[in-house]
């Protein structure tokens, strides 16, 4: 592990910074990314129709410091017991809560840790003078962990996420507000590589957030360049006084764009290949009247 401080000044606390690229290099994730599940954004109910409701983000909107606490536990808990045991003053520092090394960090962070349990996302116990968190299911069932399938056959709850380390290496968890970061996970939980943006009422409804929190956090995202028009196009529209509307997808920009799921991603691949190309160039003549040799009504 890489602990080599940035600036090293004795007696006095190591930055935030230095404190989250400690936690990350603890984590030994191959994949610089932290799995996070479906159902902590929008849950579903089992069955066979699909009827979902918001997760427990919803009720974490209020803390930006409580979302990072949350992410970074699910970071570098262990395989063994998925549990973890560090100083008040480490999770205060990385998570924002807390600066100080009087004593007084251990209230800050409990009180994050008191809510992260009234959701049923994390159980604590004492460690020594620690205490140990361990991460439940993110569901807030209260279910212990298991380690997300991603199987298409499986539950519903196997879908997941990935949130990558650049999310704290390039400083976005400083940079970006709670409504961004709200938006940001809810359209990385859909892995899609496009997506529509749906009305502000909508989003409220499906994912629990309010309709000024969609508005702006898209907007934000739009702004930091982090969600970009990826498609556009004109379609008939019954709905629309001149019969027509624009259809416009967006996407997620680098490094925000990793979750595709494979399906998807092996239909856009094989869409750019020459045979790929060929087919959508006939699919599309075959609809325009002077391509397809049809006579043109005068």
């Amino acid at each position: 592990m890489n602990t080599e401080l940035t600036v090293l000044k004795r007696d006095m606390a190591v930055s935030q910074d230095d404190t989250i690229r400690m936690l990350l290099e603890q984590s030994k994730r191959t994949g610089r990314a932290v799995l996070i599940r479906r159902a902590f954004v929008q849950d579903a109910d089992p069955g066979l129709r699909l009827v979902t409701r918001p997760g427990p983000f919803s009720k974490m909107l209020r803390s930006n410091e409580r979302l990072d606490l949350f992410l970074l536990i699910h970071c570098v808990t262990a395989r063994a017991d998925w549990g973890v045991a560090h100083r008040s003053e480490t999770w205060g520092r990385a998570a924002g809560i807390s600066f100080a090394t009087n004593g007084t960090a251990s209230a800050a962070v409990s009180r994050h840790l008191h809510k992260l349990k009234e959701l049923k996302l994390i159980s604590t116990e004492p460690y020594g003078r620690m205490t140990k968190i361990t991460k439940l299911l993110e569901d807030g069932s209260g279910d212990p962990y298991t380690l997300p399938s991603g199987d298409k056959e499986g539950s519903r709850k196997s879908t997941y996420f990935k949130v990558p380390f650049a999310y704290w290496e390039q400083r976005y968890y400083r940079s970006l507000s709670m409504p961004a970061k709200t938006m940001l996970l809810i359209l990385m939980s859909q892995r899609s590589p496009s997506f529509a943006l749906h009305k502000a009422r909508e989003y409220a409804l499906w994912y629990g957030v309010s309709p000024s929190t969609v508005g702006r956090g898209i907007e934000e995202l739009k702004k930091k360049r982090l969600l970009y028009e990826f498609l556009s196009g004109q379609q008939l529209d019954g709905f629309s006084v001149l019969g027509q509307s624009t259809h416009v997808r967006w996407a997620l920009a680098a490094p925000f764009d990793l979750n595709v799921n494979k399906t998807e991603r092996e239909a856009a691949e094989a869409a750019w290949t020459p045979e790929g190309v060929a087919r959508t160039a006939l699919r599309i003549g075959a609809r325009i009247p002077a391509l397809s040799g049809a006579t043109i009504p005068q």
